[in-house]
């Protein structure tokens, strides 16, 4: 086992990231884990990183490996490389035969992974010396690794140096690039939100685009750090991008000039009758400073409840979420715990603050892309009954990754425990799921309120939500002749109705008063 630096952290949302740069990592302190250097013994240095990570791997990961997968994907990377050359790649019984140039060399892989390191060697050593100045053993090396990373999970991978050096300096909160969220929707680049007074923003990029090329090459098929990478750069360079928006579907080339990102996390505005609304879209390590001004502003304001807004959250810093829900609990109170691959490896975090917000009357917004930070902050507030839970079940991300130094300075991220909510719920599984399911009848978005490829499990509380459709709350606010336009949230406008007018003192209060709510609207 590697003797760890310092840093375990937790991506933001699985496939929720921020277009510019990889999403703030949940996690601890710091800086990461250092990889002590392999020494492979038998084997030469050529395949000294890979044989850090498959250590890592092996020693570390969230389940217990099964090493002929990760050596076939490993492999199978490797042949990738040199498919276009002339190489024949044969299936033989279990193994494989590989045949140049008259040469050939066979192997087959087990469930043993010294046996297999030996093939995979085999492979490495076979295709260097055949096809010499066709590929690289640098190439064939990182090819090794990205398939065993990729036969993991997700939010497992590998970072050359720079991709590490800039994955690093995300967790600052400022980055350069274009000032987008994006996602992977059907495999294709979908923006979810635009940062204000953004290159994006200024150029007239709108949720929903979709982005089909960067700097004239097609983007299809490649993975969300690659894609955030090509966005991301040094200030005042640029970068061009082909816009395809399906509302006109109409494909625009957009030329636009990266410069630093500075991240305001937190918006806040007062909605009137004593109500305070606060929207965080990321967890970074302004987050909670950014809170706490917001906090003042409320108090001169005369706030008496609030309405937490993390929709399309995709996550960010664990101490930054736990901090967070802190101001909403009493301190001491459990926030998350985490679970590992051996009964023992859990760990804790507990609320750290005594604040006078824990009072108050509290609504939390979620929905589809709400991720990671965001489900730890929603699901210890509705465990323990401090807010009103409202919109779509959350993404489902409650996976934890460290981060590692390799001894050649890249970096992996590999995911070691799972989270869960304090009563125990496995957030990666279930999400979180709204006591207030509200059903988008009239922005036309879809409505899927089970995210894809969760499995279901049996074991899983089921508690029937309180269903209400945006057309319903829209007419019902027209019966008590409220103002509406454009900009009117309809979401925010019952988690106001329903926590607040008068303040309800409880969550039970404000969960009955949401039940009349929905009844009355049921009748128009």
């Amino acid at each position: 086992m590697r003797k760890p630096f310092s840093l375990k952290l937790l991506l933001g949302m699985t496939f929720v990231l921020l277009a510019v740069f990889l999403t703030n990592p949940i996690g601890f302190q710091s800086g990461p884990f250092q990889a002590q250097p392999a020494h492979a013994g038998f084997f030469d240095d050529d395949l000294d990183v890979f044989d850090e990570v498959l250590e890592l791997v092996a020693d570390n990961y969230v389940y217990p490996p099964d090493f002929k997968k990760l050596f076939t994907a490993a492999t199978d990377a490797m042949l990738k490389t040199v498919e276009k050359e002339k190489l024949s790649v044969t299936s033989v019984y279990s193994g494989k035969t590989l045949e140049t140039n008259g040469k050939k060399f066979s192997y087959r892989l087990s469930f043993n992974k010294d046996e297999n390191m030996q093939a995979l060697q085999g492979v490495y050593d076979f295709i260097s010396r055949e096809l010499k100045g066709k590929v690289s053993k640098k190439d064939l090396e990182k090819a090794g690794i990205d398939g065993l990373m990729g036969s993991l999970d997700p939010y497992s991978l590998y970072m050359d140096k720079e991709e590490f050096e800039a994955s690093m300096r995300d967790t600052e909160g400022q980055y350069g690039g274009v000032g987008m969220v994006i996602t992977l929707v059907d495999n294709r680049l979908t923006v979810v939100r635009v940062l204000r007074n953004s290159p994006s923003s200024r150029a007239g990029i709108l949720p929903d685009d979709i982005i089909t090329r960067v700097d004239k090459q097609e983007i299809k098929g490649m993975q969300i750090h690659e894609l955030a990478a090509k966005l991301r750069g040094y200030p005042n360079t640029q970068v061009e991008i082909d816009v395809f928006r399906p509302s006109t579907k109409v494909t625009q080339l957009t030329t636009l000039t990266r410069e630093i990102i500075s991240i305001e996390t937190v918006q806040y505005k007062y909605l009137g009758d004593h109500t305070g609304y606060i929207s965080i879209s990321s967890f970074s390590k302004k987050t909670n400073d950014q809170l706490e001004d917001a906090f003042e502003k409320a108090e001169k304001d005369g706030v008496q409840a609030f309405v937490l807004d993390l929709r399309d959250n995709p996550g960010g810093l664990l101490s930054q979420s736990v901090k967070v829900a802190s101001h909403f609990l009493e301190e001491g109170q459990l926030v998350v715990y985490t679970q590992g691959r051996n009964r023992n490896d859990t760990q804790q975090y507990d609320s750290v603050y005594n604040d006078r917000w824990s009072k108050k009357p509290l609504a939390v917004l979620i929905n589809s892309h709400s991720a990671s930070a965001s489900e730890i902050v929603s699901g210890s507030l509705k465990d323990a009954g401090k807010a009103l839970i409202l919109g779509e079940r959350s993404y489902g991300k409650g996976s934890v990754q460290t981060i590692f130094r390799m001894s050649d300075s890249s970096g992996l991220r590999l995911t070691t425990s799972k989270y869960y909510t304090p009563s125990g719920i496995d957030i990666t599984i279930h999400g979180i799921v709204p006591e207030i399911q509200i059903e988008r009848d009239i922005t036309g978005l879809p409505n899927d309120n089970t995210p894809s490829g969760k499995p279901k499990d049996a074991k899983a509380p089921v508690v029937k939500p309180i269903i209400v459709k945006e057309s319903q709350i829209q007419e019902y606010l027209k019966k008590r002749k409220e103002t509406l336009n454009d900009d009117t949230d309809l979401l925010v406008a019952f988690a106001k109705m329903a926590i607040n007018n008068p303040p309800q003192p409880t969550k039970g209060h404000a969960l009955a008063k949401a039940r009349e709510l929905a009844e009355d609207m049921h009748h128009y």
